[in-house]
């Protein structure tokens, strides 16, 4: 009997474990744009033209929280360049707590479509994870009908691929988006997204600085 007690034991055990660090991989894979604010718009700023903002966000179930910062710059009519800072850290998991850096063009394709190309660096802080990944996000933006002139909608599919030099390593997945805009009469903005992959969702709130 304390031999099947102890055999039982043990396989629960191992059991726990075996989740607890599938979760925490899954949740480290996903983690490199999955939770980002979505800063971005279909409508492009214009040329010359600047565009500072900052973001938090939080996301379950890692119960993973963090800000970003935003700058944008209007290359052109339909181009922007943008520039996205980002610190995350999750509650549940002590040693998890990453930095990343995206950068790279938007370009608004229409009225209602645009599609950005960043290309990005994500340094996680920790002792058992010291790599430093390359990542991109090609995302698509699709703005909707909206009945009030001061809201915006937003659906977004933000696509991911990541390298790992130091393992030779590539992973790809997707992020299916929402965003809700509210347009002040200064004209800065406040939004308020969700992020929805395979494993977490993730809520955010932007807001302009400037514009």
């Amino acid at each position: 009997m304390k031999r099947w007690l102890s055999f039982y034991t043990d396989s629960m055990y191992l059991f726990n474990m075996k989740k607890y660090l599938i979760i925490i991989g899954l949740g480290f894979l996903s983690s490199c744009a999955t939770h980002l604010p979505e800063f971005q718009e279909v409508e492009s700023i214009g040329a010359g033209n600047h565009r500072v903002a900052a973001g938090v966000f939080g996301g379950v179930p890692m119960g993973e929280v963090g800000g970003s910062l935003f700058h944008s710059v209007g290359l052109g009519e339909y181009v922007d360049w943008s520039t996205q800072a980002t610190y995350a850290h999750s509650t549940s998991v002590d040693f998890y707590s990453n930095a990343s850096i995206l950068t790279g063009p938007k370009f608004q394709l229409g009225d209602h479509v645009a599609v950005s190309l960043p290309i990005g660096l994500y340094d996680p802080i920790s002792r058992y994870e010291p790599d430093s990944p390359l990542f991109t996000t090609p995302t698509l933006y699709v703005q909707l009908k909206s009945r009030r002139s001061e809201i915006e909608h937003m659906l977004f599919l933000r696509t991911e691929a990541t390298y790992v030099p130091i393992r030779d390593e590539a992973t790809a997945w997707a992020t299916a988006g929402y965003k809700r805009t509210f347009i002040e009469k200064s004209g800065l903005r406040i939004a308020l997204n969700v992020n929805l992959t395979y494993i977490a969702i993730y809520g955010g709130l932007t807001f302009d600085l400037f514009r």
